[in-house]
């Protein structure tokens, strides 16, 4: 579906659309493909937990190639940043958590807590995306293919 260079990889039906973008100033060193919130501060990773329903779905942009960014470039406070609200039918690389097994497309994904998403515990968490590849994440950070719920 696209390449692990960027967060937002478009619409499923491949339509010239464009990500709906949300900028602030930066308030924590947040990573692209992280879950932020907006405060009266500006753009800040998220800190609510999965069970914490209604969080707008916010992720970090990656800082683009012509700013001197890339993928991994953590944001820098006090910068303006940017966040794309991801829509239905869109689709985006998020970070996850250490030790989540992906093992079918379409797993529950939910808020972590730290800026970052883990399987959800249906019963109990707020499903806000479904991974689309199958994978198994041994390291806290990786980037993996997602849907909005």
């Amino acid at each position: 579906m696209g390449t692990r260079n960027k967060i937002w990889v478009g619409p499923a039906d491949g339509a010239n659309q464009k990500p709906l973008i949300v900028e602030g100033v930066v308030v924590d060193d947040f990573s692209a493909g992280e879950l932020l919130v907006q405060t009266s501060s500006g753009l800040a990773t998220a800190s609510a937990a999965g069970t914490v329903n209604g969080q707008e779905l916010l992720l970090a942009r990656e800082i683009g190639a012509n700013l001197g960014g890339d993928i991994d470039t953590l944001a820098t406070v006090g910068d303006t940043g940017q966040a794309i609200a991801l829509r239905s039918g869109e689709f985006a690389y998020v970070r996850m958590a250490n030790s989540q097994n992906i093992t079918s497309k379409g797993t529950a994904l939910a808020s972590n807590g730290d800026g970052t998403f883990k399987i959800a515990t249906v019963a109990t968490d707020f499903v806000m995306l479904r991974a689309q590849e199958i994978i198994n994440v041994t390291s806290a950070g990786t980037l993996v293919l997602v849907s909005k719920a």
